[in-house]
């Protein structure tokens, strides 16, 4: 057991190098900031020999827990922005500038228009069947649609 008292940066370069190809083989992001911060400890060493190896875990697991906040903190942001603009599984979304036809229409502005193979529920003022209409908004199941 004295190899654990007698760590040298090829120790810390090892560690980084096993924990980075770990992330290659186990991919989920997060092995891949204790592998930098492996590598970023050897640096440390090779510079810095008076480091005792007590210091040098304490600078490891400091720079691995920030590097992982920090990656985490610009995933989230881009995560929450990806999920304001995202269509995904909201097909009404999706239908955004759509062109349809119109193929009922009521008095009160709400008919039926055909979109690709699937009729919706539309709303527009001074409609009429035979219509070619887009698609402004959605509101619930409803499609804002305007005449072109």
């Amino acid at each position: 057991m004295e190899w654990l008292t007698t760590w040298t940066a090829w120790h810390w370069l090892i560690l980084g190098f096993v924990l980075l190809i770990a992330e290659i083989l186990i991919p989920g992001i997060f092995l891949l900031w204790w592998g930098l911060a492996a590598v970023v400890v050897a640096g440390l060493m090779a510079f810095v020999t008076a480091l005792t190896l007590p210091l040098l875990g304490i600078i490891y697991a400091v720079l691995a827990t920030i590097f992982s906040i920090i990656w985490w903190k610009y995933q989230h942001g881009r995560d929450q922005a990806d999920e304001k603009h995202s269509v995904l599984n909201q097909r009404n979304h999706a239908m955004l500038a759509s062109r349809g036809v119109v193929q009922e229409m009521g008095d009160n502005g709400i008919g039926r228009g055909r979109f690709g193979d699937t009729t919706w529920r539309i709303q527009g003022a001074g409609l009429n069947i035979g219509d070619t209409v887009e698609v402004l908004a959605v509101q619930g199941i409803t499609l804002i649609v305007k005449k072109i």
